[in-house]
């Protein structure tokens, strides 16, 4: 790996961190909220030293020499800077327990959402601002990440392959990789600014405009649908339902249907992904009884998939049995998306493959390859998706066994493990952790899952260490 262009591209994204950041501090400090800016004013300083160092040291070098461990290692450093940078301003909050601080700024950062802060706790509006900072830049780097990876090592990555990555926009080439993540923080930012001013119209405040559209479109959860409102009214609810479906789609797919509008509506994961979106819908309005409005149904449905957890509240989680909510929060968003754990494209590639299992049954000697988007897949890309599927089911009991041998039920810990590693609001239920062994270790622990489920690290750590 080369480590200048490591930390050139660091420098770049220090950089970049550092005007949210400054915004931020003058807010708190214009607040007279002194102690939070202080926070944030050390965090800026931080920021500001290393990026300059880092790129004095790196002078000469460019990023656009970069290969594909280098892209991981600035991928790795880049999370490993956010979670622990990110979590100084929560310092104060969490009563100066620096294990709290990290939770809050890894869930924030991983786009799950889920808080240990006192329910009745109410954030300062620069430091709910910093959550709904650290969504954003979690689902820039989740989405922009991967599609770098993927453009320069293929279908060596499980489950995704170079076709679904093809950005067709200008100067997204090889040679501008790093252009991906300023290319994905547009779209992402246009979106919740889109979002954001239709809910402000709706009558909605700034605060809960900004928390609910930048819940929805990172699939994250900065401001429940329960904080805000009362009752939401059908047009502010089909905007957050629209927003999340669409932060679920193929982010790659939302660029290029500027030039093929049709590519993004008869894709094979967005056709699976409405497909299943219904199906949720309509089993979620049974198990409601009537008790609530479509909307709310098809908002709960869209939570679940989407990871994000928006419109569900404590009293839809005793009417959803738990199966339900693992097995649509495991299936996830699409390929390029900053939503759940398998993903939509990986569990095709895998049902293709079924099919072909099942022919071979009944034509022993037929001649089949598994297909995805009316191309066929090589059988080292199908190999691939399944070793992913085993290490990360393999990762979820692990996960499973060390909450359960902390204190968790049987059930507390099979959904906490799944809520982590998928990133998932609306699995993590933490009310267990006060009854734990070692409240500081689960907290820890969870934090340290949360950010391999983001990181999709298993799958990175293959690559880090080829020999590309």
């Amino acid at each position: 790996m080369n480590w200048i262009i490591l930390i050139r591209a660091l420098s770049g994204f220090f950089a970049a961190l550092a005007v949210p950041t400054t915004l931020c501090a003058l807010w708190a400090f214009g607040n007279d909220h002194y102690v939070q800016a202080s926070l944030f004013i050390l965090v800026l300083t931080i920021l500001i030293v290393g990026s300059a160092v880092f790129r004095i040291a790196s002078k000469g070098h460019r990023t656009s020499d970069a290969r594909p461990r280098d892209v991981i290692g600035f991928l790795i450093a880049a999370w490993i800077s956010l979670a622990f940078l990110g979590a100084i301003p929560f310092v104060n909050a969490a009563g100066d327990r620096l294990v709290v601080a990290l939770f809050e700024s890894v869930s924030s950062a991983t786009t799950t959402g889920t808080s240990l802060l006192p329910e009745e706790f109410n954030l300062l509006a620069s430091l709910f601002a910093w959550r709904g900072i650290l969504h954003l830049t979690g689902a820039i780097l989740s989405i922009g990440g991967m599609v770098m990876v993927v453009r320069m090592v293929g279908t060596s990555v499980p489950g995704l392959d170079a076709k679904t990555t093809a950005i067709s926009l200008p100067g997204i080439a090889h040679q501008g990789l790093f252009r991906i993540f300023w290319a994905v923080g547009a779209l992402v930012l246009l979106l919740s600014v889109v979002s954001g001013a239709l809910l402000l119209i709706d009558g909605y405040s700034i605060r809960e405009a900004f928390g609910l559209s930048v819940s929805a479109v990172t699939s994250g959860r900065v401001f429940g649908i329960d904080e805000a409102a009362d009752s939401m009214s059908t047009f502010g609810a089909t905007v957050l339902i629209v927003t999340m479906f669409i932060g679920m789609l193929n982010a790659v797919l939302i660029f290029n249907s500027t030039r093929k509008p049709l590519q993004l509506l008869v894709d094979a994961e967005t056709i699976t992904l409405a497909t299943i979106a219904v199906i949720l819908s309509a089993l979620i309005v049974y198990l409601f009884n009537g008790q609530h409005h479509l909307s709310t149904a098809i908002g709960v449905a869209v939570s679940i998939m989407s990871t994000s957890g928006l419109f569900i509240s404590p009293g839809h989680l005793l009417d959803i049995p738990v199966p339900v909510l693992l097995f649509f929060g495991f299936m996830g968003g699409a390929a390029i998306s900053a939503t759940g754990g398998m993903k939509i494209y990986r569990m095709l590639v895998l049902l293709s493959q079924a099919g072909n299992e099942f022919s071979k049954l009944a034509q022993p000697h037929a001649v089949t390859r598994a297909q995805a988007n009316e191309s066929q897949i090589p059988a080292r890309f199908v190999l691939t998706v399944w070793a992913y599927l085993v290490g990360f089911a393999m990762l979820s009991i692990v996960l499973a066994a060390i909450l359960a041998l902390n204190g968790a039920t049987f059930e507390q810990a099979i959904v906490s493990s799944l809520g982590s590693i998928t990133n998932s609001a609306a699995l993590l239920t933490l009310e267990w952790i006060d009854n734990s062994w070692s409240r500081t270790f689960s907290e820890l622990i969870l934090s340290i899952f949360m950010v391999l489920g983001r990181l999709e690290l298993l799958l990175l750590a293959s690559l880090f260490f080829s020999d590309r």
